[in-house]
């Protein structure tokens, strides 16, 4: 039904439009599935449009025009009931008065607004429609012995799709807080839930677990074995938790409670500096960078950049997958008194990289003290067609910072700044991770999750 021809004369159509009302053969009735001579099997949205609303300095509103691809935009034809609409909202503020729209299927198509009984039209691809109220679709088949009727609605957000929605999960009343009167942590995903690793004032190490992070219920233990561990080394690989000490002795854990260390041999010193699904990465006998597939035995990385500018102390790490399946590891951290970008991937027998970020667009690693990398879905996703992850850079600072490039670029994240009551305290710890829709704050006793609105109803 790309190209519509209209067979009938005018009063053959009148005639016809009345009379045959869902006039489908029995067998298509009987049988539940579209006659074969008029349906609709696909309806693409065209370019859209929407507005953007600002206040100028003389506080007098300014409206942007956006143009975005329906095409991302799919749309779900329920051929039982005749119902049509887009399975994704739309983004907020789209004019619906000017949708364009082409259809496939079988049969000529008119249409009419769902109030106007009498108001049919002929339609043809690329026609722009408004849709403030659902559209009766009406397939005539072209030998005119059937027609099928179809109501169409579109849906459109009302909020900002790449804004946050921000949720304290701890403190709670009634609720003990596992986050109370901790200070060092590290969190990761896990089992479709969260582990965090942190430690008291005492310097004993505690394991808080949620199994959930659609309704989390968190269980709180002490952990044994874990004498000297360096929680914010915690990674997460091939179904256990990993940490190293603070003298170099490698630990693993199936649980996260019980903690052993991991035999080594002719190493004397490891510290973790990231995890991929493939392997774990450490700085070997305080010079090498090495992985291992099994925490026993190491293989040297080579360096693609300069040795010195690869940071071991002032870092933080993520793994991350592309749109296409290329897995990666990025390292970032503070070397030689600027902000340093290292870069793995991960399938290919390839070095470290360096990024040498362009002017104007380098992370300020300095200024946002006690850092995370989250990896995060892109919320541009529904609109270029490509699901790149967003790397965050999370730390004390208000402004957090986000890269679309593997860490090359970097930009202010205007749409997740942290309130003073999201930041930690002088004296408090900060962590962050991302896990199932959201991406969850540890600062101080407080637990928070963040969701961009992409991703809700």
């Amino acid at each position: 039904m790309n190209k519509y021809q209209n067979i009938l004369v005018k009063g053959l159509l009148l005639s016809l439009l009345i009379t045959s009302f869902m006039a489908c053969s029995k067998k298509d009735e009987e049988t539940e599935e579209p006659n074969d001579y008029c349906y609709i099997d696909d309806i693409t949205l065209g370019t859209l449009t929407r507005y953007e609303y600002s206040t100028n300095e003389a506080s007098e509103t300014e409206t942007t025009t956006i143009t975005y691809s329906g095409a991302y935009y799919p749309i779900a034809i329920n051929q039982l009931t005749g119902t049509i609409t887009n399975t994704t909202p739309l983004l907020q503020n789209t004019d619906r008065t000017i949708v364009p729209l082409t259809i496939e299927g079988e049969g000529n198509a008119y249409y009419r607004k769902q109030s106007e009984e009498d108001g049919w039209m002929e339609f043809t691809d690329g026609d722009v429609l408004d849709f403030t109220e659902p559209i009766v679709f009406r397939i005539v088949a072209t030998n005119g012995g059937s027609s099928r009727d179809y109501t169409m609605s579109l849906t459109v957000r009302d909020n900002n799709p790449e804004a946050y929605t921000w949720e304290q999960m701890m403190p709670k009343e009634g609720v003990a807080n596992p986050m109370e009167g901790r200070a060092q942590r590290k969190a990761v995903a896990r089992h479709d839930g969260l582990a965090i690793v942190s430690t008291d004032a005492n310097g004993n190490i505690f394991l808080t677990t949620a199994a959930s992070t659609q309704n989390p219920t968190w269980t709180d233990a002490a952990c044994t074995g874990a004498s000297g561990a360096d929680v914010t080394s915690l990674q997460s690989y091939n179904g256990k938790l990993w940490m190293s000490t603070t003298t170099g002795t490698l630990l693993q854990s199936e649980d996260g409670r019980a903690w052993s260390s991991v035999e080594q041999s002719q190493v004397q010193s490891v510290k973790l500096l990231a995890a991929s699904e493939k392997a774990l990465y450490a700085l070997v006998n305080g010079s090498d960078i090495c992985s291992t597939t099994d925490g026993t035995t190491w293989d040297i990385i080579n360096l693609d950049g300069e040795e010195s500018l690869f940071p071991t102390d002032d870092f933080a790490s993520v793994a991350f997958t592309k749109a296409k399946g290329t897995s990666r590891v990025l390292l970032v951290g503070q070397a030689s008194s600027a902000s340093a970008v290292w870069n793995l991937i991960v399938d290919d027998d390839e070095p470290w990289a360096y990024y040498a970020n362009p002017s104007g667009y380098a992370l300020p690693w300095s200024s946002i003290q006690g850092k995370s990398l989250v990896s995060y879905s892109s919320t541009m996703k529904q609109i270029n067609g490509e699901e790149t992850p967003r790397i965050i850079a999370i730390g004390k600072s208000a402004t957090t910072y986000y890269s679309t490039d593997q860490g090359y670029t970097w930009h202010e994240y205007t749409y997740l700044t942290l309130n003073d009551s999201q930041r930690p305290a002088d004296n408090e710890y900060i962590a962050a991770t991302a896990a199932g829709e959201y991406i969850w704050f540890f600062t101080g006793n407080r637990i928070w999750r963040a969701r961009v609105n992409n991703y809700g109803e």
